[in-house]
């Protein structure tokens, strides 16, 4: 009988999936999710800043801009403040007319839109009915 060889005993069984000859390494797997999380950041990023600027245009005597933590905030003519959140808040918009009272409002936005002037439409519509 010839003997077991240490490598045959630790050696796990295969189980034949096709996909395992396509694994990266585990550096490279988290160099790919660092670079698709970083690039979708920037494009979602680039998207809050186009919105404000088209939200700036159609809100006119406003002041509109885009910072942290991805939040475009109107300065209305009026005098009260917008703050209009994305698809991660449910596209709502927390409307301050007065210091300490806040409304907040839904805003008929599919979740999945990514056009900037349609997000901007859309929340243009309901702050100018308020």
């Amino acid at each position: 009988m010839p003997p077991i060889l240490p490598e045959a005993v630790t050696t796990p069984p295969s189980n034949n999936d096709p996909l395992d000859d396509f694994e990266l390494p585990p550096d490279v797997m988290s160099a790919t999710f660092e670079h698709a999380i970083s690039d979708d950041a920037f494009v979602t990023h680039e998207r809050g800043h186009a919105v404000a600027a088209a939200l700036q245009k159609a809100l006119k005597g406003s002041t509109v801009e885009f910072g942290f933590p991805g939040i475009v905030v109107a300065h209305l003519a009026s005098g009260a403040v917008a703050r209009c959140g994305g698809p991660t808040l449910g596209w709502m918009v927390d409307l301050e007319r007065k210091p300490g009272r806040v409304d907040t409002l839904d805003v008929d936005i599919p979740d999945d839109e990514t056009d900037p002037k349609r997000i901007a439409e859309a929340l243009a519509k309901v702050l100018k009915k308020k």
